[in-house]
């Protein structure tokens, strides 16, 4: 077995130059935030029998960092735990390991971090589970209600390309090809990238069934929601009904909606297009505000009709807020209840999750679900804790906590790249240098603050938010710069990514204003606009930007103006 690749297995990391035997080779680099390997001329890939016994020496080198053996990490679990619990490690932990079917549980990969003091997200990545990959499931499954995604499990030393401003110069203004402004520069650490000034922003999926800020919002967007508000701030605004959109808490779920607050202080949202009942909820006892939303990533190439189910149709009488989980059970049966879903409904969706992902594990079927509401221990296979927060919307760290886990007790320090020193390699650091935020091109720094903060955690994700399989620069194009942009859709846009293998325009008199495809155009002159449009023998028919108006303009296709492409994802702010 290649000591390149064992070395590789043992943990994923940054681009890496290794020496070995005076021969360096790049062994892997990341891509979209994914790690890809960098096939080594004459290095077979392992098999899985070979994988697994490349796990058990990785766990080996882990352990010697801390002049530890198993034997030792077995005792030391049994004094802190007891042999007769779920935490306790047995001395035949390795063998386990080698069988194929076996995969540690949750509580002994908890007792992992505690008595080697290393972070328990990098002992789940040592076995091969990124948690960091529950965003990214819970943005390919269809949601029928909004759901919370979990933005805080991405690993700060992992390795993100990042760029630099290519021109010197401020934005122009109008739409511009992002590649004009920025450049690729390096791979930099994620903690490089974020400032400590960062707000905790939180996100949320919108559902098909709650979406009462519809058109503003669409069914499937990602909105960021702005945490800075309290509850007593609404009370300052009795008999008004509020411009803001508020992501809002109650017993059915949570809702993206603006609010009316009556004389009485009683909260009740609103929708305007859509016949939701109108609701009187009393703050705090029925509903809390978790803050503002001020900013959409809407998918144009994938939205969902929104659907108002009777439940939420019909007049119903708000229920008091469990505030206390009580345990896993509680927590799991309340919020697949929020979510919708049934325990049919809920297998249904663990099946996709487990072709997505291609292992049997994370399939749960009815039953199981059913069971886990009974009992307050997590699952066995660490697959189904997995699949549970994906399928609910519960953050990691909340099912932690309900499992009655205490993480004060678990290790905070980054497993080093897995004791090259222990295996006779040397690492050699990379050109890839990680800088402070403050570093960095200070053009690229004014560009990106329009954005306040970057959702790093959705990079994984940039296939299904576009639709593109393989993006580029070229895709992408950037209006936050005083743009012209009169679509509804379009008001407050920063970014803007284009299909640009759809250049073929079409526009149907059966589909609403908010549905019709929009297209990146651009005229001879070089300016860029976004707009409705059609084709009538090889004129570009370019319509009305307002609902109201008739005009239209018809120009020569390939000659006046040219398709860029058809607009699929729009990142904007909203007032």
């Amino acid at each position: 077995m290649s000591e390149l690749y064992r070395t590789h297995l043992l943990r994923a990391g940054p681009p890496t130059i290794l020496v070995n035997g005076g021969r360096r080779e790049r062994l892997y680099c990341l891509c979209k935030g994914r790690a890809r390997r960098n096939p080594v001329k004459g290095v077979p890939v392992p098999t899985k029998a070979e994988q697994r016994n490349i796990l058990v020496d990785r766990v080996k080198a882990i352990l010697e960092t801390r002049s530890l053996t198993l034997h030792k990490v077995s005792r030391r679990s049994a004094e802190l735990y007891g042999s007769s619990t779920h935490y306790f490690l047995p001395h035949n932990f390795y063998h386990a390991l080698r069988r194929g079917s076996f995969s540690p549980a949750l509580h002994q990969l908890c007792a992992l971090s505690r008595i080697t003091g290393y972070d328990l997200m990098d002992w789940l990545r040592v076995f091969g589970f990124a948690p960091e990959k529950i965003p990214e499931l819970q943005l390919s499954l269809p949601s029928k209600r909004t759901i919370l995604l979990d933005s805080s499990l991405d690993d700060g030393n992992s390795w993100v390309p990042w760029f630099r401003n290519v021109t010197g110069e401020p934005p122009p203004r109008g739409i511009v090809p992002l590649g004009q402004l920025v450049g690729f520069s390096s791979f930099r650490r994620l903690e490089s990238l974020t400032r400590s000034d960062d707000r905790d922003f939180l996100y949320a999926k919108v559902g098909r069934q709650d979406a009462l800020a519809f058109p503003e919002l669409l069914p499937g967007s990602i909105v960021r929601v702005n945490p800075q508000i309290s509850d007593g701030l609404l009370q300052g605004e009795k008999g008004r009904t509020l411009k803001s959109v508020f992501l809002i808490e109650h017993s059915k779920g949570l809702w993206c909606c603006r609010v009316h607050v009556s004389e009485t202080g009683r909260i009740v949202p609103i929708s305007d297009q859509l016949p939701y009942a109108h609701i009187e909820f009393q703050v705090p006892r029925d509903m809390r505000v978790l803050g503002i939303v001020d900013m959409e990533i809407r998918r144009t190439h994938a939205f969902a009709e929104p659907d108002v189910p009777e439940e939420l149709a019909n007049a119903w009488k708000p229920e008091r807020i469990d505030r206390q989980h009580g345990g896993l059970g509680p927590l799991l049966r309340r919020t697949r209840r929020q979510a919708a879903l049934s325990f049919r409904e809920a297998s249904t969706r663990s099946r996709r999750l487990a072709d997505l992902l291609g292992d049997e594990r994370y399939f749960a079927s009815p039953g199981s679900l059913s069971d886990y509401e009974v009992a307050d221990d997590p699952p066995r296979h660490f697959h189904k804790v997995i699949t549970l927060c994906a399928l609910y919307g519960i953050r990691f760290l909340d099912l932690i906590a309900a499992a009655g886990i205490n993480m004060e007790e678990m290790g905070r320090d980054a497993i080093p790249n897995a004791g090259l020193t222990a295996m006779g390699l040397t690492k050699v650091s990379s050109d890839f240098a990680a800088v402070k935020f403050a570093d960095h091109d200070p053009d690229l720094t004014r560009l990106m603050a329009q954005f306040k903060e970057l959702p790093f955690f959705l990079r994984g994700s940039l296939e299904t938010l576009s639709g593109i399989k393989e993006l580029s620069i070229r895709d992408f194009f950037w209006t936050g710069t005083k743009s012209r942009l009169f679509y509804p859709s379009l008001r407050g846009a920063l970014l803007i990514i284009v299909n640009r293998h759809k250049k073929k325009p079409f526009r149907s008199i059966t589909l609403q204003q908010w549905q019709q495809p929009l297209y990146m155009l651009v005229r001879r002159d070089g300016t860029y606009f976004c707009a409705s449009c059609s084709l009538d023998e090889g004129i570009l028919v370019i319509h009305a930007n307002q609902p109201d108006s008739q005009q239209s303009e018809r120009v020569r296709n390939h000659n006046d103006v040219e398709v860029i492409g058809e607009v699929v994802t729009i990142v904007r702010r909203i007032p």
